[in-house]
């Protein structure tokens, strides 16, 4: 009871106040009918206990800092390090400071990445930079970076301008000589083949890779990550290992069990020290001290425990999705215990699904299947056949080139069950639902309970919410906020269509090969995040404007990602070789479809104004689109230049529209004033990113905007901003600043 009280008081201080205000309500009434008084004590005393020390930690995160750093000694681990080619980010302290930040930097030479990344000792850096905040979330369910960070205890980043020294530490502690270790460890892992080189570094050290998803493309679809963060069956392996061990000393039950301490201490430090491992090493810890000192815990009571050591220290853990999954699964192994193999990892799979869904938006159908057959073989074959492949790596090198065949044959046979057909992109059910999944898939397990009606009211929640998510009654338009660049979504109620005009993405301003590191799409934590959770899979017509990297550079993360039926492109950009490298990859079902002002294309809910004559893409070929929808006209002119502009109206003189999308982002090449007073907008739509270097969007657009009396969106400063109708009518909603107009 008490570890629940602290649970709900969590989500009513830190996420949803009404949901957890419910709960809370819910466990006193229980309280009260138990008439235990007590445990009514203990879980009030437990409780303020709770709401003073989450305050205290919260408070001291609120501290205010300096700007501008100079100077500052930053002592690094190398394997803590994650880079991706010229960037990297360190979650660290500073010397003298007990404020952990992000600390976010580029390498200025190709000696200086080496010099810290080869390194196997603890570095010393003098830096300085800038301390910032993260930023929010600007697109409906964006990841959530600032929040994130938040529960880990974390409130500010640095942007480091300068490395002004590298420098070993001169003195090692005990943590520092366990990340030594570490990183003897990982260089000596990179010396091995691919494939035991991921799975090596993965289950034993707990590090990965900027290409592990790349490579592991089934681990993720398929639902296996939970095998690749280390976690309880990692710690279980590890006391195994270590158990047997000490059997063969002649030591004390208390000499072992101080060993034991200090070793799984090690191995929370050597293997990353996660907030998922930190619920699987402190239930190793309570265990042992309860054999020790026979204090006949049961496993729940030890859960319960380890929940609220875990809350005391970070109280708001269990927002993070590797904590809910780890305590969710542990949990379930308690209640589920004394079920067949086959019927317990169906119960598991059914309790990670809710969270699952609730934070990626999809599930394979063969998730459960695969389950069911792999984790006896990784527990069984797979872990011990890494573990040899380690060992073997130096003295038996044909051992190893054995061990890498049967690992790349079992991963290759991973990822090939994961193109198979029954990936559901299932979207995302709301926080209230997947309660009530939980609820009644733990209910599965109690004995007095109708399992038929049971089982009958989950599957019925299950459909009934994909149906809602799936079928909505009302339709969108929505400008996506992904920086320097355009992407929008045109989406009719009932998803009868889906058209995306754009897809965003970076210009790479790299000049060498080390400097560009691992492509990483930003659409696919952005607008095609969003697109799954709401549910869609399928892009009905995909419009490039034209062929600049802010408007189709993404490109091959949507064909990747989603089924696309016609990618609509103007007429001659077919011929332009550097665009068509972007969409080799489709689907031989997608037919890429080059367009003028006289086609029109059917199912389209767009009509084609521009161009006029076939060109290679550039800003004067752009495609403008145009149509009534939701009791509003709109006008998309991508990045169409103002002679462009005047022409358009010259050849289409009945153009007007209501909502304007202000062509290439508000720059003064574009919205020329003889444009805009023709078409007449109430409205303007600016997507550019913050502080871009091309000082989008310009004064004298902005001027010529408010001179014809238009309100203005702009990604800049509310985000997302999402056009919702029903039938004629309908409103503007916008991400940021709690902006709303309604028309």
């Amino acid at each position: 009871m008490p570890s629940l009280a602290m649970l709900f008081l969590s989500m009513a201080l830190f996420g949803n106040k009404i949901i957890g205000i419910i709960l809370l309500i819910a466990l006193a009434v229980r309280l009260l009918a138990l008439r235990n008084v007590g445990l009514l004590v203990m879980t009030i005393g437990v409780s303020l206990g709770f709401i003073v020390t989450s305050t205290s930690i919260n408070s001291k995160l609120k501290v205010d800092l300096p700007d501008q750093l100079e100077n500052q000694v930053l002592k690094v681990y190398p394997d803590m390090v994650k880079t991706n080619g010229a960037s990297f980010s360190y979650i660290g302290k500073l010397t003298g400071d007990a404020h952990k930040f992000v600390f976010y930097g580029r390498f200025k030479t190709q000696q200086q990445k080496r010099q810290l990344l080869e390194s196997n000792e603890p570095i010393l850096l003098r830096i300085s930079g800038k301390v910032a905040d993260f930023n929010p979330a600007t697109n409906v369910n964006q990841f959530d970076m600032r929040q994130y960070y938040h529960h880990q205890k974390i409130a500010r980043a640095v942007v480091i301008d300068e490395i002004n020294s590298l420098g070993p530490s001169p003195q090692l502690t005990m943590v520092d000589r366990i990340h030594r270790l570490r990183c003897q460890f990982n260089h000596y892992c990179e010396t091995l083949p691919k494939t035991l080189q991921i799975y090596s570094m993965g289950l034993i050290s707990g590090s990965r890779q900027t290409d592990f998803f790349d490579e592991m493309t089934g681990v993720k679809k398929l639902g296996l990550l939970h095998v690749f963060s280390i976690s309880g069956m990692h710690v279980y392996y590890f006391l195994a290992i270590l158990n047997q061990f000490l059997a063969w000393l002649p030591l004390s039950k208390y000499g072992k069990a101080g060993i034991e301490l200090v070793c799984i201490a090690a191995y929370f430090i050597f293997s990353g020290g996660s907030p998922g491992l930190f619920r699987a090493v402190v239930m190793a810890v309570i265990a042992i001290f309860n054999r020790l000192l026979q204090i006949r815990l049961s496993r729940l009571d030890i859960w319960s425990l380890c929940l609220m050591i875990n809350l005391f220290l970070m109280p708001e853990a269990m927002f993070l999705m590797g904590v809910q999954l780890s305590y969710g699964l542990s949990l379930g192994l308690i209640v589920s215990d004394g079920l067949s193999y086959v019927k317990q990892t169906v119960l598991l799979n059914l309790l990670t699904l809710p969270i699952l869904l609730y934070h990626v938006y999809e599930w394979h159908l063969l998730s459960v299947a695969v389950n069911i057959i792999v984790l006896p073989l990784f527990g069984k074959v797979i872990f011990p056949l890494v573990i040899f492949g380690v060992i073997a790596g130096k003295v038996l090198p044909m051992m190893v080139l054995l061990v890498e065949f049967g690992l790349k044959a079992f991963n290759d046979g991973l990822n090939w069950i994961s193109t198979l057909p029954g990936l559901i992109i299932f979207g995302k059910p709301s926080l209230v639902v997947v309660i009530a999944m939980l609820l009644l898939t733990f209910c599965l397990v109690l004995k007095k309970v109708n399992h038929k009606r049971l089982i009958i009211g989950l599957g019925c929640l299950y459909v009934g919410t994909f149906l809602v998510i799936h079928f909505p009654l009302t339709g969108e338009i929505t400008m996506f906020d992904i920086g320097q660049g355009d992407s929008f979504l045109v989406r009719a109620p009932m998803n009868r269509s889906v058209t995306l005009i754009d897809t965003g993405g970076k210009v790479d301003f790299s000049t060498q090969s080390w400097q560009r590191g691992v492509k990483n799409y930003q659409a696919k934590r952005l607008s095609i995040n969003y697109l799954k959770s709401i549910g869609v899979s399928r892009i009905d017509y995909l419009c490039v404007s034209h062929q600049d990297a802010d408007h189709c550079g993404d490109l091959p993360a949507y064909i990747q990602e989603m089924q696309i039926g016609t990618i609509l492109i103007p007429l001659g950009m077919d011929k332009n070789p550097n665009f068509m490298k972007r969409i080799e990859g489709r689907h031989r079902a997608t037919r890429v479809l080059p367009v003028n002002n006289e086609m029109r294309v059917n199912g389209l809910p767009l009509s084609i104004y521009h161009p006029y004559e076939p060109g290679l893409g550039e800003n004067h070929d752009s495609m403008v689109l145009g149509a009534t929808i939701g009791g509003l006209s709109w006008l998309f002119t991508g990045d169409l230049d103002r002679p462009g502009e005047l022409d358009t109206i010259s050849r289409h003189s009945e153009l007007h529209a209501d909502v304007l999308k202000v062509g290439h982002h508000g720059s003064k090449t574009a919205s020329d004033p003889q444009f805009v007073a023709h078409i007449k907008p109430k409205i303007a739509l600016i997507s550019a990113g913050r502080n871009n270097r091309y000082h989008h969007p310009n004064v004298e657009t902005l001027e010529t905007l408010k001179r014809a009396g238009m309100m203005i969106y702009n990604t800049q400063t509310q985000g997302m901003v999402r056009y919702v109708y029903r039938h004629n009518s309908g409103h503007f909603e916008t991400t940021l600043n709690e902006h709303e107009g309604n028309l």
